[in-house]
């Protein structure tokens, strides 16, 4: 039999007519069995997290009151659905289990990460258990799989735990079965609930994949599969059929939303097809990420994308590289992620992302306390990706891509180290005018040297000479390539 995990996204399952156009694509996909996972209905995870927080610092009534309209949502949708009373019995336990830990945490006074885990993984359940009645399938909890390690809030899947523990599941698939079940939860060495992190769901649906030796493994959301660009910045963004596997990272890594990277690397390791497709749009373009590079012309770019919030952080070089490694480890553990440290003659640059609300206290704090010693802290910068295998087959082609830059403030150039992307970064405010005109000339094959309304003066011939210069060890397969910098301002 060949197997497929089809995944379905809170926005794929957010409505009674959402449910429906699922059900629907089930039938179709699966008309001899397989499994599907689903998250949580969309908005719900924000709303668990949010009476969590009312829970934790003491606010039992805001808490439960978040709790009853999240239980009104769901039963509305159950009863539109003509589903209630069969869903029910399943239902008024977990919902009793979410006010039984709002209740705990508000007497505590703190919403720990394990509360927080078990919080969430009711609202995973209501859907799956849903989706299953919609879907005319059987429910089956992951936890019985999805074997992890007790880090709560982020839990690292154990890939031979989890292997193991298919087995069971890889049989009753192989006999036809349709099964639904949650993304995003796994169950510690205690059997205790926890979660996969950012972008769960996706990477529970690739895990299963290996696990249970699938062939294909679809991730429905709400865009016609991966697209050369960002269709709010450029009109003609296109869908792009094919892609290899680091052209998918490379892009996640870059800013590109519809699949995280923790959820690509299963795909490598299994080799199963890996679909990108949309909800609303059954019948459209989809993308394929293979686990062999497709055909591309030398020197082609598959795709540009863009990571916006970039902040660098500069330090004398009479600071030495104690103050900025410790300032990295300290806003990576605070959520920030990292795009590059150097050190030179001139001092040390760090390039960073806040992606928490915690990351961008440490960032203020830093700049603050910092500046009498000479560190600068500057905001408002962006990481910009040009990606495809073509640059794998023609590296000087991502010369000539650069030359086309001419005057534009390049800050920094980064190359990956599989060969397949080259990025720089850029202030934010050039976003709008730059990327459609990349897109243009790399992508849809403009040539006009005037493309980007600039003179060629060089590989670069950049106005700011301040560079990167490392290996990025958060970004996967990425390194930092130094511009000639300047001794005033490494």
């Amino acid at each position: 039999m060949t197997l497929k995990v089809l995944k379905f996204g809170g926005s794929s399952v957010g409505s009674a007519e959402a449910l429906r156009r699922a059900a629907g694509i089930v039938r179709d996909e699966l008309p001899s069995g397989g499994l599907v996972v689903v998250s949580a209905l969309k908005g719900t995870t924000d709303q668990i997290i949010d009476a969590c927080a009312a829970a934790g610092r003491g606010d039992l009534p805001l808490a439960q009151s978040i709790l009853a309209a999240l239980q009104a949502r769901h039963l509305g949708v159950a009863t539109e659905l003509g589903h209630l009373e069969a869903v029910r019995p399943a239902w008024e336990p977990l919902f009793a289990r979410l006010e039984q830990l709002l209740t705990g945490m508000a007497m505590l006074g703190e919403a720990t990460a394990r509360a927080r885990d078990a919080a969430l993984a009711v609202g995973e359940t209501l859907s799956a258990n849903l989706a299953a009645f919609c879907f005319g399938a059987t429910f089956q909890d992951v936890r019985e799989v999805m074997k992890t390690d007790s880090r709560f809030g982020k839990a690292r899947p154990q890939l031979d735990e989890l292997r193991t523990a298919a087995a069971p599941w890889r049989q009753a698939f192989s006999d036809g079965a349709l099964w639904v079940t949650q993304g995003f939860l796994g169950a510690s060495p205690e059997g205790i609930s926890t979660t996969l992190g950012r972008g769960g769901s996706d990477t529970s649906a690739t895990l299963l994949g290996e696990a249970l030796d699938a062939q294909e493994v679809q991730i429905w959301t709400d865009v016609d599969g991966v697209l050369t660009a960002d269709p709010s910045l450029v009109k003609e963004a296109q869908p792009i059929p094919q892609m290899s596997l680091g052209e998918a990272e490379a892009l996640s890594a870059f800013g590109a939303k519809v699949l995280h990277a923790d959820s690509l690397a299963p795909g490598g390791r299994a080799g199963f097809r890996l679909v990108v497709a949309n909800t609303l749009r059954p019948g459209a373009s989809r993308t394929v990420i293979l686990p062999h590079p497709p055909s591309r012309p030398a020197g082609a770019v598959t795709s540009v994308a863009y990571k916006e919030g970039i902040s660098l952080l500069r330090f004398p070089a009479s600071a030495g590289l104690e103050p900025p490694l410790e300032a990295a480890r300290s806003l990576e553990e605070a959520g920030a992620l990292r795009f590059g440290l150097i050190a030179s003659p001139a001092g040390t640059l760090l390039a960073v992302r806040p992606e928490t609300h915690a990351a961008t206290e440490v960032l203020g704090t830093l700049a603050s306390t910092g500046a009498a010693s000479g560190l600068t802290c500057e905001s408002g910068w962006a990481v910009v990706a040009l990606v495809g295998e073509g640059l794998r087959a023609d590296p000087v082609a991502a010369l000539r891509h650069l030359a086309a830059l001419g005057q534009e403030p390049v800050g920094g150039l980064l190359t990956g180290s599989s060969t397949v992307s080259i990025a720089f970064l850029v202030p934010e405010s050039r976003l709008g005018d730059l990327i459609p005109r990349l897109h243009d000339r790399c992508v849809l094959g403009t040539q006009d040297s005037g493309v980007l309304g600039t003179q060629d003066s060089g590989v670069l011939g950049t106005q700011d000479h301040r560079v990167l210069g490392t290996r990025d060890h958060r970004v996967p397969g990425t390194s930092i390539q130094g511009v000639p910098g300047t001794p005033e301002q490494p």
